[in-house]
């Protein structure tokens, strides 16, 4: 002990520890020749075994892998955290490359999405990302400006616009989807567009509406083969007449003639009602011929879509159907592809949630990590395959929740330490919880440049000045 002179007994008081004072840096010179160098001694002070663990840089480590994109600063240690999940996966740290992003309007979903998983990424060798568009900004997507950069333009869906050159048509029957999983891809997208376009209340498929889907589409086939055009939907349509004439169901009661019969017409009223009213020029001819796969970024403009109806649902999944085409067409290629999907749960919920988590594994082959970025978990039933998918992420960036049953759904589902509870209904706009894997959860604010600033701003409608031609409203008004 410091400042003892002799030994105490057991009786003895032990006196007062004085500490010697502290002198501060001290100048030592020396050296051989007399020629000496100069050294700064500083006194040490007072610690613990424990907190001397932070003076050890090998001891405390970086709170993340330093290979990927920058994200953010972490809150507590002030530390750079990266993230990317493609060297994350070569580097066994999650099994899955999909990423969930969850959070309230105004948490800074939509920045991250942009910065960490498009604009980012797009700056690195062998990246790309489609992205499917649907805030408005303007008169078009908040991505159009940003994709229109990189020497592309967004392929745009506006039931408003029909007959516009620009609008975009996509053919569910198109090769490339087969290129993506064969005629049962497609097979699976034709049911799931006929199950969005069900009125509401019947919009499953029952048995018998398969056994006549299975046969329109078989027919289709067979009699395409040797044609020299694409089938499109109002050719499957025109066998609806003619399905129980078909070799498959010779011999059949009358009652199960009538049973499939009216299947098919049920199928065809289906399709034809989706097709003459939200969806009209949209998804009844021949591909557009500017749909095509660019090199870095590639957009769905689908901003102009009503809110409610099938419409939304349905590009998201065509676009994904296409996407899976395309990138198998490309493999030989090494790209790694951000599919990023905000207002996700109109893909991941109903039969888009099916077709997408059938094609998990497939993605993880072609270089895919699907981003779905949803407001809150309770939008997505219990027991859907939604609630599954979002269960596979292993990159989970959790923003502000403010309902109590919606924090609670954040713990459970995503295994998150209780005492996250709290943190989950304060987080400031643009904090958030990043969850990789088993690693333990990291509040992270992210870092933007005034560039990106510019570019993830969303809401100029709202903070907009009034211009010459505001006053001249109001005056005519």
């Amino acid at each position: 002990m410091i400042g003892l002179k002799k030994k105490y007994g057991p009786e003895d008081p032990l006196p007062q520890i004085v500490l010697p004072a502290r002198r501060g840096p001290q100048i030592h010179s020396g050296g051989k020749g007399g020629k000496g160098f100069l050294k700064v001694q500083v006194e040490g002070a007072p610690t613990t075994t424990r907190q001397a663990e932070v003076l050890n840089t090998a001891l405390i480590g970086s709170p993340d892998s330093q290979e990927g994109v920058l994200i953010g600063t972490d809150d507590i240690s002030g530390a750079i955290v990266t993230h990317d999940p493609f060297t994350a996966y070569a580097a066994s740290t999650i099994t899955s490359p999909n990423v969930c992003v969850v959070g309230m309007v105004g948490s800074g979903k939509s920045s991250l999405l942009k910065t960490v998983y498009v604009e980012r990424p797009l700056l690195l060798l062998g990246r790309q990302a489609v992205v499917v568009d649907k805030k408005m900004r303007g008169d078009e997507g908040e991505y159009a400006e940003l994709t229109r950069e990189y020497g592309a333009d967004p392929f745009r869906f506006d039931p408003d616009a029909v007959g516009d050159n620009e609008v975009t048509c996509m053919n569910p029957l198109d090769p490339i989807i087969l290129a993506g999983g064969g005629s049962a891809a497609a097979r699976q997208l034709l049911a799931a567009i006929a199950q969005l376009s069900g009125t509401e209340g019947q919009g499953d498929l029952n048995e018998w509406h398969h056994a006549a889907l299975d046969e329109m589409y078989r027919m289709l086939r067979a009699e395409f083969e040797h044609k020299n055009r694409v089938p499109v939907i109002p050719d499957l349509l025109s066998y609806a007449a003619s399905v129980v004439g078909s070799d498959k169901f010779k011999g059949a009661r009358n009652a199960t003639l009538d049973l499939i019969e009216q299947a098919a017409w049920s199928l065809r009223f289906r399709f034809e009602r989706l097709l003459a009213d939200d969806l009209q020029g949209m998804f009844d001819r021949e591909t557009s011929k500017h749909v095509k796969l660019h090199p870095k970024l590639t957009t769905f403009d689908i901003s102009a879509l009503p809110e409610d109806g099938p419409s939304t649902s349905m590009v998201m999944v065509v676009a994904n159907a296409w996407l899976m085409g395309m990138l198998t067409k490309q493999r030989d290629k090494g790209m790694r592809t951000n599919f990023v999907v905000e207002e996700g749960w109109h893909l991941i919920t109903g039969p888009g949630g099916k077709i997408m988590r059938s094609k998990t594994k497939l993605s993880r082959g072609l270089g895919l990590s699907v981003i779905t970025a949803i407001h809150h978990i309770s939008d997505i039933p219990d027991g859907s395959d939604a609630i599954a998918m979002i269960k596979e992420a292993q990159t989970l960036h959790l923003f502000r929740q403010e309902h109590d049953d919606d924090i609670t759904d954040c713990i459970r589902h995503f295994n998150l330490e209780p005492s996250n509870a709290h943190a989950l209904s304060t987080l400031n706009p643009g904090t958030h919880l990043l969850k990789v894997g088993a690693n333990r959860e990291l509040q992270v604010t992210a870092d933007r440049t005034a560039r990106e600033i510019a570019f993830t701003e969303t809401d100029a409608a709202m903070i907009r000045k009034p211009t010459a031609t505001d006053a001249e409203v109001l005056d005519a008004a």
